[in-house]
């Protein structure tokens, strides 16, 4: 696919997905979130490609979303809505670690992005907010389910309601991100952090990454089977069989 939204590239099994639209802040549009899932469908195929990182162009991770699509027409507000489903969908579903890069404003459409990612790393100037409401909007593409577990209820009602930014720092301290890093070192961390992801067990990760995404919705017990089931298939695994024979070998092991 060409990409006109976007750039793509991949580097030491790592996929690089950039948002490029910085006259827009790369605010989300139609056409912009086609590329985005493509290029994530691209990276699940590439067997070669073991962790990916997403982020911006510009001085935006990702502004919210392109208000100039919008139409003041209900059918049409839940079929966009509807669309932001497929995000959730695809980052859910990769197999591979996701780690975002956010350099900048990150509000709106831009946080429920970066809640979709599995590892966020964000520049010490870098700002969060679910701005939705300032718009006379409410959250959506799974923020409003994502965000109250990752920084608790009340929390997450304060910043909805709000609207308001808040700083890498508070991020931080809020548990929005994982780590805060000066924004010259930033893309350097991420990759370096994805490169080192790339060369751990796959299929151990991949395992790991669906029963964690699944234990927000399942019981224990529910859980402890899928855990029986995929530890079972990991155990038989090429991966495993290299980590073993590294261990009785006294050296590092090397997963295909």
């Amino acid at each position: 696919m060409e990409y006109k939204n976007i750039l793509y590239a991949v580097e030491n099994r790592v996929a690089k997905i950039t948002l490029h639209v910085p006259e827009k802040m790369n605010a989300l549009s139609a056409e912009l979130v086609a590329e985005l899932l493509a290029a994530l469908r691209a990276a699940e195929e590439d067997r070669q490609v073991k962790a990916v990182v997403l982020t911006g162009a510009g001085k935006a991770f990702c502004a919210g979303g392109d208000v100039g699509g919008f139409e003041p027409d209900l059918e049409a507000g839940i079929a966009l809505t509807k669309a932001g489903r497929g995000l959730v969908d695809a980052f859910s579903n990769l197999p591979k670690p996701v780690v975002a890069a956010v350099n900048g404003y990150a509000v709106g459409a831009g946080l429920s992005l970066t809640l979709l990612c599995d590892i966020v790393i964000a520049a010490e100037n870098a700002k969060f907010g679910a701005a939705f409401v300032n718009m006379g909007l409410i959250p959506d593409t799974g923020c409003l389910y994502f965000l109250p577990r990752l920084i608790g209820m009340q929390k997450a009602k304060e910043f909805v309601f709000s609207g308001r930014n808040v700083s890498a720092l508070e991020a931080l301290r809020m548990n929005l991100i994982s780590q805060m890093t000066p924004l010259e070192t930033l893309l350097e961390t991420a990759v370096e952090l994805a490169e080192n992801l790339a060369r751990k067990a796959g299929l151990s990760i991949a395992m790991s990454k669906n029963i964690l995404n699944r234990s927000m919705q399942i019981g224990l017990y529910e859980l402890l089977e899928m855990e029986a089931y995929a530890q079972g298939i990991c155990m038989v695994s090429n991966d495993s069989k290299e980590a073993v024979d590294a261990f009785l070998h006294k050296r590092k092991p090397v997963f295909q």
